[in-house]
C-alpha cells in the first residue's frame, strides 16, 4: 500500500468549490474519494487536524519499472516537438502506474502544447492533488487559467503558490510578470522579468516578454538593448523555446526599423562626414546619386580611377526606402575607401572578367551548355545566360568577402547607422535566400554555379547571424542545399584572417574562397596603374561651385525668408522631415545654376520648386533642428539678411 499525506488546504487551494460550504468529515471524505478515482484500487480516506491520509495500493515493481523507461522516452518525443506521439506514450505511463505524478504533469504540457487547455488543466490539478509541492504544475496551471480562461487573477495565484514553493524559480516569475502587465501594473511586470533574468539568464522568454513591455510603452532603444542580450545569452532549450526566439526577432526587426527611421537625419549627418573623408582619402570627390541600378542591386560603386572620371559615382537604388539607402550608400563608400587604402600602400588590384577568364568559365560549363542545347534553346539565348551566369558568379566571388569586411567596420566605426545597418542585411538576407531556393533559378542554373552561389550566400547567412550574435536565422534554410557544405569552411577563412586585415589582403581572402570554390580562373586581377586620364570631369553645377552659389546671394534671401515664414508656424518634427528629405534628394547635387521648378517634395505637397529654394529650405530647416551643424552650403550670409527681414516684419503679419 502507498500512503499520501495532504493538507486539506492544499486540496481546497486547487477546488475551492469542492470542500467549501461546512461539509462533514463524511462529505470530505467521499469528495477526496472522487478526487481520486483514477488510482488503482479501493481508495482510503481518513481526516484528522486538518489533513487527509490516503492510502491506496501500489503499481506492481514491474509495471513502475516500465512505466519510467516510458517515461524517458516521452520526454524526448516532448523535447524534440513530437507531442502527439509524446501524449500517446504518456497515456500509457500512467495506465502502469496512475500515481506517478511527474508523467501526469508531463502529460498536462502535452495537452497544452496540443491545444487541448481542458484536458490538460485536468491533468495538471490530478498531479498537484498527488504532489502539492510541485511549484512547476502551479505554473502551468496558471499559463492554462490565462490561455485558456482568461481567468488572470486566478493565474497570478497560482503563480505566486508556485513562487512561495521555490522562490526565484524564472517560469513562475515570468508568468506572474506577464499577467502584471495584462492586469495594468507594468512596474510589477518589469520587476518580474528583471528577477526572472536574473535568475536565469538562458531562460529566452522572460527577456522577450520584457522586451515587448518596453515596446508597448514605444522605448525601441531598450527593446534592442534588451533583445541584444537575449540572443548573447539565452539559450534554445527544446522546440519550445523555437517559437519564442522567433518572437524575439521579430520584434527586434520591428525596434530597428523605428529607430532607423528616427534616427535618419543623424544618419544623414554621419553619411555626409563620411563621404569628406573618403573623398579626402581617396583624393577625389564623391557624387552620391538616387537612381535605377542594372538589375537587382541595391548600389553600385564606380570609382573615378576605374572609369576615367576626375569623381567617383555612387548609385543607390531609389527603389530602397530610406534607411536602406543610407545603408547602402554607406557600403559603397566604404568599397571607395578600402581600395583608396589599398592604393595608398601600392596594393591595390582590379578584378576583371576578360575573354581568357570567361573561356575558361565557358569551357567548364560545357556539359551544362550541351544540355540547354538539347532543350532546344538558341545559341544567342545559351550566350546571353551563361555570360551572366558567369559575371554573375565571380562579382559573388569578389563581394563575398569584401562585404563581410565592409559590414563589420561599419558597424564599429558608425554606430548611429546600426540600425539602418540591419533593416538592410535582413532585406538583402531574404532577397538572397528567395533566389537562392527559387525553383525556377535551380531548375535553369548549371550544378556548378549553383552549388557555388549556394556556398556564397551560405557564407554571407552565417556571417549574418554570428554579425547578430542570433538576432538574425538566416543560415537555417541552406543547410540542406547542395553546396552548403562548403559555407562554413569560408566562413571559417574569413574568420580567422578577419582581425588581420591589412588593406589590400581582401584581395587574398578572394583567390582563397575561390580556390575553394573550384573557381580560381573565372576572373583575373589588373595591376592598378596609379594614375589614369581624365574623360569625363565632374559637372559644375548644383552645390560644387560655390562662386556660382555666392552669383545667387540675392535669390537665396528671398528664399530663405520663405523658409523662416514657413517653418515658423511649424514643430521640429515637420521641419526635420522636410530637411530630411531635401538632404535625400540633394544626395546626387541640387542644380541651382537654373531658376526651373523642376523638383517636388512628398512633405510640401502640390508645390514644385527650383534647386536653390530647395536649398534655401533645407539649410534654414537645419538652423531651426540642428543649428550647430555646419550645412555645407555657403549660404550663412544671405541667412543672416533673411533672418533680419523676417525678425523686422514677421510682428507685422
Amino acid at each position: 500500500m502507498v500512503t499520501l499525506v495532504v493538507r486539506l488546504a492544499d486540496l481546497d487551494f486547487l477546488s475551492p468549490l469542492d470542500l467549501s460550504g461546512g461539509l462533514s468529515t463524511a462529505e470530505i471524505v467521499d469528495v477526496i474519494r472522487k478526487q481520486f478515482d483514477y488510482l488503482p484500487g479501493e481508495v482510503d480516506v481518513e481526516i484528522s487536524n486538518g489533513v487527509a491520509t490516503i492510502q491506496f495500493e501500489e503499481a506492481t515493481e514491474q509495471k513502475q519499472t516500465e512505466a519510467r523507461r516510458l517515461l524517458e522516452k516521452a520526454a524526448k518525443r516532448a523535447k524534440s516537438g513530437e507531442f502527439r506521439k509524446a501524449k500517446e506514450i504518456y497515456e500509457r505511463v500512467l495506465e502502469l502506474d496512475p500515481a506517478m505524478a511527474d508523467a501526469r504533469r508531463e502529460l498536462a504540457m502535452t495537452f497544452f502544447e496540443l491545444g487541448d487547455m481542458s484536458a490538460a488543466k485536468d491533468q495538471l490539478i490530478d498531479a498537484l492533488r498527488l504532489k502539492p509541492d510541485d511549484a512547476w504544475s502551479y505554473v502551468v496551471l496558471g499559463n492554462i487559467y490565462v490561455k485558456h480562461d482568461r481567468d488572470l487573477t486566478t493565474a497570478a495565484r497560482f503563480f505566486t503558490r508556485a513562487l512561495e514553493l521555490k522562490p526565484g524559480d524564472p517560469y513562475a516569475l515570468n508568468s506572474l510578470a506577464a499577467v502584471s502587465q495584462e492586469l495594468g501594473d507594468p512596474a510589477k511586470a518589469l520587476r518580474c522579468f528583471d528577477e526572472a533574468i536574473a535568475s536565469h539568464p538562458e531562460f529566452a522568454n522572460a527577456w522577450v516578454g520584457k522586451a515587448m513591455l518596453l515596446d508597448a510603452q514605444d522605448q525601441p532603444v531598450q527593446v534592442v538593448e534588451v533583445l541584444d542580450s537575449m540572443f548573447s545569452r539565452a539559450e534554445v532549450m527544446d522546440a519550445r523555446s523555437q517559437p519564442i526566439f522567433a518572437e524575439g526577432r521579430k520584434l527586434y526587426l520591428s525596434a530597428q526599423r523605428q529607430l532607423a527611421e528616427a534616427q535618419g537625419s543623424d544618419v544623414f549627418k554621419a553619411l555626409e562626414t563620411y563621404k569628406a573623408e573618403v573623398a579626402a582619402l581617396s583624393g577625389y570627390p564623391v557624387e552620391v546619386r538616387t537612381e535605377a541600378v542594372p538589375g537587382l542591386l541595391s548600389g553600385v560603386a564606380q570609382v573615378a580611377w576605374k572609369r576615367g572620371r576626375d569623381h567617383h559615382i555612387v548609385q543607390v537604388s531609389d527603389r530602397l526606402p530610406p534607411p536602406d539607402a543610407q545603408h547602402i550608400g554607406a557600403h559603397e563608400l566604404t568599397h571607395i575607401r578600402l581600395e583608396s587604402l589599398a592604393r595608398n600602400v601600392s596594393r591595390n588590384r582590379w578584378f576583371a572578367t576578360t575573354a581568357a577568364s570567361r573561356e575558361v568559365a565557358i569551357r567548364s560549363l560545357s556539359p551544362d551548355i550541351k544540355k540547354l542545347e538539347r532543350q532546344g534553346y538558341s545559341d544567342d539565348a545559351i550566350t546571353r545566360v551563361v555570360l551572366d551566369l558567369v559575371g554573375g558568379l565571380s562579382a559573388c566571388i569578389f563581394n563575398t568577402p569584401l562585404d563581410m569586411w565592409i559590414e563589420t567596420l561599419l558597424h564599429r566605426e558608425m554606430p548611429v547607422l546600426r540600425p539602418a545597418q540591419f533593416v538592410s542585411l535582413h532585406r538583402l538576407a531574404g532577397e538572397a535566400l528567395a533566389a537562392t531556393i527559387h525553383p525556377e533559378i535551380r531548375k535553369l542554373t548549371p550544378p556548378k554555379v549553383l552549388r557555388a552561389l549556394t556556398a556564397l550566400n551560405g557564407t554571407m547567412a552565417l556571417f549574418l547571424d554570428d554579425f547578430t550574435h542570433g538576432a538574425t536565422e538566416s543560415w537555417s534554410a541552406y543547410k540542406q542545399l547542395d553546396g552548403a557544405n562548403l559555407s562554413p569552411r569560408l566562413f571559417q577563412l574569413w574568420k580567422d584572417r578577419r582581425d588581420a586585415l591589412q588593406p589590400g589582403d581582401e584581395y587574398d581572402l578572394v583567390d582563397t574562397f575561390a580556390d575553394l570554390l573550384g573557381l580560381r580562373g573565372w576572373y583575373e586581377w589588373k595591376p592598378d596603374p596609379g594614375t589614369h586620364e581624365v574623360t569625363e570631369p565632374l559637372a559644375k553645377e548644383g552645390t560644387t561651385n560655390p562662386e556660382l552659389l555666392r552669383e545667387k546671394y540675392p535669390a537665396a534671401v528671398w528664399f530663405l525668408l520663405d523658409a523662416l515664414k514657413r517653418y515658423s508656424s511649424m514643430d521640429v518634427e515637420e521641419v526635420r522631415a522636410i530637411s530630411f528629405e531635401i538632404g535625400m534628394l540633394g544626395r546626387s547635387g541640387l542644380d541651382y545654376a537654373s531658376p526651373e521648378k523642376k523638383y517636388t517634395l512628398r512633405t510640401i505637397p502640390g508645390e514644385t520648386f527650383s534647386g536653390l529654394h530647395l536649398m534655401s529650405l533645407m539649410h534654414a530647416g537645419f538652423k531651426r533642428i540642428a543649428p550647430d551643424l555646419d550645412s555645407g552650403m555657403d549660404l550663412e550670409e544671405p541667412f543672416l539678411q533673411a533672418l533680419e527681414l523676417f525678425n523686422a516684419g514677421h510682428g507685422q503679419e
